[in-house]
């Protein structure tokens, strides 16, 4: 089982984090709940927040890989 198969399947996250496509991340801080937080803003959707967290329950905050094209992460 994939990780994301716990909790939808391929399509509905396709569905879920794409609608985040075409949206430019305009600003960086840690919530009060200490979750990264990113503010976006979307072509179509106007401004949008997005907080990390380790599962769609919200149960403690999460960390995002970055990588360049090549798939090396950067720290």
């Amino acid at each position: 089982m994939k990780n994301y198969e716990r909790h939808g399947s391929e399509d509905y996250w396709q569905e879920y984090y794409g609608q985040l496509e075409g949206a430019k991340i305009t600003k960086f801080w840690m919530s009060d709940d200490d979750f990264p937080t990113f503010g976006l803003v979307h072509p179509k959707l106007g401004a949008l927040v997005i907080e990390v967290s380790r599962d769609p329950e919200g149960n403690d905050s999460g960390f995002l890989f970055i990588t360049d094209a090549k798939g090396e992460i950067k720290s």
